[in-house]
């Protein structure tokens, strides 16, 4: 009958309207929803005996560009990373501030000049000889700070680290349980759009963390495989772990103190080349270990070059005893030439007894060089291996030691030097100049200790004057030395070549300045890329308010056309039945 086909045609449309309301609606709602893509519902007409019988939905269909949302996600890995990049070079730069603070290494390292030159002019000053000592200290401190903070810096980057493999996990996780769903709603036939919607959120989630690429089986599941081409998700969540350092110094690194990224037994920290976490893994293993190397380097060329001309010098009153910072055994040799002086004074700088001119080439050992020393002195002084170190000792205590390199040279140092036997800077660090750093704390003491000037090399018999309280010599060299171009090796990215201490401070913090300039840069040129490649995305697959509304107001012309037929149609069949009875 005509009147029920067309009756039953008009029920097809009203339910279709139904549906493509609801959906409609749903965009609606959903238009600031993060995520949330446009959906469209696709209808076919319904054919029955080769005639038309209405009108359906087939599908309900999101609107989107795969290759777009491929991008975005590359996008995001990209800005991960370059965002943990300039967040840790900023910090940074907070470590050593700008050419121009006073807090910076470089104004530590004129400070101390200044207080040189100071007391160059005024030897015997004590008020100057503590300013000296106490620039020396807060110098030695700067680096210490900031060698803890880098390294605070990498212990940080590598809790990051855990945290993020915490969320790798948690999207994983999340990721394989939408894959069940959207599986079994393929296999139904149950709409999937929702879904799909919440999976890509997971997955651009994921992609901050870490890159990936990932393709689609047939029945809608995304297998995900990492950068490094290890397939990470196929079917079940992994886990992936990693434990985290809880402190670290110099010697901790990766591979070994520090863990890797593991997956199933496997370290994958290699398969990851962008996102948050291959930013972390370059500040804790690369980027900020070359810093620690540039301050390490400048470290020890400043202790060696003001050591090297402190242990030439005496300070006045000398220093009752002299003990080496060199590890020695008696039976290590000894490969020197020329001559040391080694002098036993008193309280005014005379000679106790005539010193000891050591020539160098008549010693091989260690051992060689205490019975030496023991023999000159006889029983104004001795010389013993204490605790694996030389010391050198007046027997009064009111004397002091004082040594004069003269011409010896054991390899490229000085008899004294090669000791360490009257070091300013010493070391309490094995791994780590900067941070090992420190003043020698009977210097800190007693501030006139600080070498000033040098034993004399002709004063020959006791009650001759060796050394004076207004010499100046010495605390002249060290002072001409932070105008010298000293020789610096290759650290850090920053070539060997020779120039100042305070120049080549100056590079470190130009160089930081610069990788944290190009890493803000990066980040807003890569945010400009995205914020297109996203606006892009948006017009195809956001939610337009006004193309909805538009839809809106024809889906109720649709459904009062419906529903007018449908009305016209049941008031025929009535009529048609009346006429029957």
């Amino acid at each position: 009958m005509s009147l029920e086909i067309a009756l039953n045609s008009a029920l097809t449309g009203l339910q279709t309207v139904q549906q493509a309301l609801q959906i409609t609606s749903n965009n609606v709602t959903n238009a600031g929803t993060e995520g949330f893509t446009r959906k469209s519902a696709q209808q076919v007409a319904l054919v029955l005996a080769g005639q038309g019988a209405g009108v359906s939905i087939t599908d309900v269909t999101r609107q989107v560009n795969d290759n777009l949302i491929r991008q975005l996600r590359a996008y995001t890995s990209t800005i991960g990373q370059v965002t943990v990049s300039n967040d840790y070079y900023k910090s940074t730069q907070q470590i050593f501030g700008t050419l121009d603070s006073n807090s910076s290494l470089t104004a530590g390292i004129s400070d101390l000049n200044t207080a040189f030159q100071a007391l160059a002019t005024s030897p015997e000053d004590p008020t100057r000889q503590q300013a000296a000592i106490t620039a020396a200290v807060t110098l030695a401190q700067r680096f210490n700070d900031s060698s803890d903070s880098l390294q605070q810096l990498r212990t940080q980057a590598d809790q990051d680290i855990s945290a993020a493999v915490n969320t790798v996990n948690l999207d994983l996780q999340k990721i394989a349980g939408l894959n069940d769903q959207i599986a079994k709603n393929y296999a139904t036939g149950a709409p999937t759009g929702e879904l799909l919607d919440q999976r890509d959120v997971a997955l651009s989630d994921l992609a901050q963390q870490m890159d990936f690429t990932t393709f689609t089986r047939g029945n809608g599941e995304v297998v995900i495989v990492t950068g490094g081409g290890r397939v990470l998700l196929d079917g079940n969540a992994p886990t992936l772990t990693h434990t985290p350092i809880s402190a670290a110094d110099a010697s901790v690194t990766y591979p070994g103190a520090i863990d890797g990224i593991n997956f199933n037994g496997v370290d994958i920290t290699s398969d990851i080349k962008s996102g948050k976490i291959a930013a972390l893994v370059n500040m804790r293993d690369t980027a900020l270990p070359n810093v620690q190397a540039q301050i390490d380097q400048l470290a020890s060329t400043v202790a060696d070059q003001v050591n090297a001309i402190h242990n030439d010098g005496a300070g006045f009153p000398a220093a009752n005893s002299l003990t080496g910072t060199r590890t020695v055994a008696g039976a290590d040799p000894v490969a020197g030439t020329g001559i040391v002086r080694i002098a036993v004074v008193d309280g005014g700088g005379k000679l106790v007894q005539a010193p000891l001119d050591l020539n160098l080439a008549g010693v091989a050992t260690v051992t060689d060089v205490v019975n030496a020393v023991n023999a000159a002195l006889g029983a104004n002084g001795t010389a013993a291996i204490v605790g694996g170190k030389l010391k050198i000792t007046a027997t009064n205590a009111a004397n002091g030691i004082a040594i004069n390199e003269g011409t010896s040279a054991i390899g490229t140092q000085g008899f004294s030097d090669y000791f360490g036997l009257n070091d300013l800077f010493v070391s309490t660090s094995a791994t780590s100049a900067a941070r090992g750093l420190q003043v020698r704390s009977d210097i800190v003491t007693t501030p006139a200790l600080v070498s000033r000037g040098d034993l004399s090399m002709t004063a020959a018999v006791a009650g001759d004057t060796a050394i004076t309280s207004g010499n100046n010599s010495i605390i002249s060299q060290i002072v001409d030395s932070f105008d010298a171009n000293m020789s610096f090796s290759a650290a850090g990215g920053l070539p060997a070549g020779t120039t100042t201490y305070s120049d080549y401070s100056a590079q470190i913090l130009g160089l930081n300045a610069t990788n944290a300039a190009n890493a803000k840069n990066t980040l807003d040129y890569q945010q400009g890329l995205y914020a297109d490649l996203k606006n892009r995305s948006d017009s195809v697959s956001g939610v337009n308010i006004d193309e909805e509304m538009a839809n809106l107001i024809k889906l109720q012309q649709n459904y009062g056309a419906v529903s007018r037929v449908i009305s016209v149609t049941s008031s025929l069949m009535d009529t048609l039945l009346g006429i029957v009875k």
